[in-house]
């Protein structure tokens, strides 16, 4: 027993015993000072002290000590006991011997979770990868009303194409009767359940301004079209591939 519970102990127990600080001092021949600053906290008496105190308050301080460290060893073994039980009940449940139809029946439960699983995530990387070799190749902006050249260079003669590999894109736009390359941008991308991201690593100040350094799409591909829905913005496009 430590301070400053022990000397609260001891007060509680003198005062139990309805005992002034000097009568129990001179019951167990200690000072009324040595007393005081035990009850106070100040100092962690010798053992021989605390052994007299003690033994005039009818205070058994040692099997008070067993039953706490018997209350510890109580909780120990109930611990080791459920972790036997949990033992003998896997061992058991593994002996198809007794009521084999049961245990068949509670050991295919994760086994069909883990199948279901792997399906699961099998099934989302081959689509992945099949959005994204459709992807690759050479695309242009067919719908009129999302053309860059409405949103930009307020010029009808725009044609905008898109170039996707296996890793990267680039974006050009040219000017088909001016027989011009009005601005491009390049960077990479990443596909992941039915989202289109792009990472912009190259363009200039004007495209930055309008369109950032990331842009995210829905993304849904039917036959040689392409439809893409702004997650971020309102780019909102349907191209057609136009090279593989």
């Amino acid at each position: 027993m430590k301070q400053p519970y022990l000397g609260k102990k001891v007060l509680e127990l003198r005062k139990a015993k309805g005992l002034t600080q000097s009568e129990l001092v001179e019951k167990c021949d200690i000072t009324i000072r040595t007393l005081q600053r035990i009850e106070s906290g100040e100092v962690t008496p010798r053992a021989y002290t605390i052994k007299a105190i003690f033994e005039v308050l009818d205070y058994d301080f040692y099997d008070s000590s067993k039953t706490k460290t018997s209350e510890s060893v109580r909780v120990i073994n109930h611990v080791l006991y459920r972790l036997e039980q949990v033992y003998k009940y896997i061992i058991d449940l593994f002996n198809l011997k007794i009521n084999t139809m049961k245990k068949l029946k509670i050991l295919s439960i994760p086994v069909i979770l883990v199948c279901i699983v792997l399906i699961t995530v099998s099934y989302n990387a081959n689509a992945q990868r099949r959005i994204q070799k459709q992807l690759i190749g050479t695309w242009q902006v067919c719908n009129p009303d999302s053309t860059v050249a409405n949103n930009l260079y307020n010029d009808s003669d725009i044609a905008r194409y898109k170039i996707i590999t296996k890793e990267t894109f680039m974006v050009s736009d040219f000017a088909p009767e001016r027989k011009i390359v009005l601005n491009s941008f390049w960077g990479t991308y990443t596909v992941e359940k039915g989202v289109y991201t792009e990472f912009i690593q190259y363009t200039t100040p004007q495209y930055r301004n309008v369109f950032g350094v990331m842009n995210s799409f829905k993304i849904e591909i039917k036959k040689d079209f392409m439809f893409i829905k702004g997650v971020n913005n309102d780019l909102d496009e349907i191209w057609k591939k136009v090279k593989n």
